[in-house]
C-alpha cells in the first residue's frame, strides 16, 4: 500500500497535481473572493450557508473578502487548524481563524469573520494600476508579458500562501494560490474591474486563474494519471512485488 501511494504521489505531481489544489489525500483546495458591495457582484458557489457548507463566517456581512475553499471527500471528518494566508512575501499575514471540522462529503470555507478583516485585494504587489489587454482581461500578475521586468519580480515575489495543519497538527500543508486569486491578480482589481466589483468565483488553487471557473483537473488528465498508475501496479507485480 505504501509503495502505491508513494507512486500516486510520484505520477500526480509530476503532472501537476499536487501542487494544484489537492492535500491531505482527503481534502481539495480552492481560492476565489466574494464581493457583495458593487454592482454584479456574487459569491462563489458553493458558499456559506449552502448545503453541506461549514464555516466560522456568518452569511450576513457585506463581503468584501478573499476566500478559501476545502473540500473533505474522504468518508471521516479531518479538523483543520493553524489556518493563515500570507501576501506579499509573508508581509501581511491573516490567522485569525479557529480550528474547524469539516466532516465527511462537506465543504469548509474560511473567508472573512467580520466585514473587510480579509479584505485581501488590498495588498497586490500592483497596487491599484491595472495591466489589462484583450487576451488577458484580468491583468496584473496574470499578464506578465505586459508587465516590467520590475513588476514581474514583484508578482513572482509576492504568490499568496496557503497554509494550515491536519491530524491534530502533526501534518502541515502548503499551497501557492499561482493564479492571484487572493489578491485580485495582483492588485486591487476594483480599479479594472469592466463589471464593477472583484468576485471572482472557485478556482482550484494552484491553477492559471479563470474568473468564473472552478480550473478543475481535465478528465484526460485523470484518465493519464489512472492509466499511469495501472502500469505502475502491473510493473510492480512483473517485478515479483506487490503493493502493501
Amino acid at each position: 500500500m505504501r509503495n502505491t501511494y508513494k507512486l500516486m504521489s510520484s505520477l500526480a505531481a509530476a503532472l501537476g497535481l499536487l501542487s494544484a489544489g489537492v492535500a491531505h489525500a482527503d481534502l481539495v483546495i480552492y481560492v476565489g473572493y466574494a464581493d457583495n458591495l458593487r454592482p454584479s457582484g456574487f459569491f462563489p458557489s458553493p458558499w456559506l450557508g449552502g448545503a453541506n457548507v461549514v464555516s466560522q463566517s456568518s452569511a450576513a456581512q457585506s463581503f468584501d473578502s478573499g476566500a478559501v475553499r476545502i473540500d473533505n471527500t474522504g468518508a471521516s471528518a479531518i479538523t483543520i487548524s493553524n489556518f493563515e494566508v500570507k501576501l506579499n512575501s509573508g508581509g501581511v499575514v491573516f490567522n485569525f481563524w479557529s480550528a474547524l471540522t469539516i466532516g465527511a462529503g462537506k465543504t469548509g470555507i474560511f473567508t472573512q469573520t467580520a466585514s473587510y478583516n480579509f479584505d485581501s485585494s488590498d495588498y497586490g504587489p500592483l497596487g491599484g494600476a491595472p495591466a489589462i489587454d484583450a487576451a488577458h482581461p484580468l491583468g496584473g500578475c496574470t499578464n506578465m508579458a505586459a508587465l516590467s521586468a520590475v513588476q514581474q519580480a514583484d508578482c513572482l515575489a509576492s504568490i499568496p500562501n496557503v497554509s494550515f495543519s491536519t491530524d491534530g497538527g502533526a501534518t502541515t500543508q502548503s499551497f501557492d494560490d499561482k493564479g492571484y486569486i487572493i489578491n485580485t491578480f495582483g492588485y486591487d482589481f476594483i480599479n479594472g474591474s469592466s463589471d464593477g466589483n472583484e468576485s471572482i468565483n472557485w478556482n482550484l488553487i494552484g491553477r492559471d486563474a479563470v474568473r468564473g471557473g472552478t480550473n478543475l483537473p481535465e478528465p484526460a488528465t485523470l484518465s493519464l494519471v489512472g492509466l499511469a498508475l495501472c502500469g505502475g501496479v502491473l510493473a510492480a507485480r512483473r517485478r515479483g512485488g506487490s503493493p502493501r
